[in-house]
């Protein structure tokens, strides 16, 4: 599908040629022919990272992206500060939705999972959607030409998790929901299931993950784990479960998507004295607004000027890892101290 740019373009023209009026009516019919859907679920926590993962999911030319965006904490008096999308984000999906306003129990659980329902009433209209992707809002995938091969690695399995493990204590099946790829007919099954649970998870606010785990319990899902979940290599977690990919290594989605949590290896690599990632993957608009105190004083200054006392700082006032107390002391110093 084109960019917005291209098709304001055309429709200047005021006689369309034949060629013309074939692209229009391909971009227009582009839902009804799209093989793959993608729901993007994002909040306003995500802006820093939106603009270049939305770039990469446009580069699949049979994917239609459904945008949804939780708008939970943008009032008619804030978005003036802080608010939906910048024009050039609101214009790489092909659609966008927002959910309801809801309250109480967990603000992120709500958002994902009435976003997720939300979206797949629209996706089931369109009877040649075969396959759907999840995707959160901070996480990107560094090679999409992989995802062919990822339809291809789920056989013929329900769905799959990039990221998943059983637990060896009880069985407890962990289905990590940032990203997985369904079946069409498995995808509205989860779907539907979430409504019939909905009654009971709405105020006590049943994590994804617990439904997807009640999910393959009580139905016949034929499903197994991505073939290389990702494991943590240094530190206390050895040899453990890398749940959100902080560290960023091998793993299915990791070696045939390039699959990246932006937001928790950003983190990892900062706790951990590693390089900051790439400055292509945060967007530096309106830093005050959506970056938080350690990134946009510490981090985000890095980008800003390659000055790198800023990566210094940025390790020893550590938030994720360091008592309050200690970090509040650091933050006296001054960047000529690093």
């Amino acid at each position: 599908m084109r960019s917005y740019k291209e098709m304001s373009e055309l429709r200047r023209v005021h006689k369309p040629d034949e060629a013309q009026d074939k692209i229009m009516s391909e971009e227009n019919l582009f839902p009804l022919n799209a093989r793959i859907g993608l729901i993007f679920t994002s909040h306003m926590g995500h802006m820093p990272y939106m603009k270049h993962a939305l770039h990469q999911y446009r580069k699949i030319k049979d994917m239609f992206i459904l945008g949804a965006y939780d708008s939970r904490i943008v009032t008619p008096d804030s978005n003036d500060r802080a608010g939906f999308p910048f024009p050039d984000i609101w214009y790489l999906a092909h659609m966008w939705l927002t959910k309801h306003y809801t309250w109480g129990g967990h603000d992120k659980r709500h958002g994902w999972i009435w976003l997720q329902i939300y979206a797949a009433s629209i996706l089931r209209q369109f009877k040649n959607i075969e396959y759907i992707f999840t995707a959160n809002g901070d996480c990107v995938w560094d090679k999409p030409e992989g995802v062919n091969e990822i339809i291809e690695v789920l056989g013929d399995n329900d769905f799959m998790s990039g990221q998943s493990e059983t637990r060896e204590t009880d069985g407890w099946n962990f289905i990590h929901t940032c990203s997985m790829v369904f079946k069409r007919d498995a995808y509205f099954n989860f779907i539907d299931f979430i409504l019939e649970m909905m009654p009971d998870s709405s105020t006590r606010s049943f994590s994804p993950e617990f439904l997807m785990h009640e999910w393959v319990t009580k139905n016949e899902i034929k499903w197994d784990h991505a073939p290389v979940q990702p494991v943590y290599t240094i530190g206390d977690y050895k040899g453990q479960h890398d749940t959100y990919c902080e560290e960023g290594g091998p793993s299915t989605w990791r070696d045939v998507l390039g699959f990246r949590n932006i937001e928790a290896e950003k983190s990892w690599r900062c706790s951990k004295h590693k390089e900051p990632l790439d400055k292509k993957y945060f967007d530096l608009r309106e830093i005050p607004k959506y970056y938080r105190d350690h990134d946009k004083n510490t981090l985000c200054q890095y980008y800003l000027t390659g000055d790198e006392r800023y990566i210094r700082m940025g390790w020893d006032q550590d938030p994720y890892e360091l008592p309050r107390e200690v970090r509040r002391e650091r933050m006296k110093k001054k960047l000529e101290d690093y």
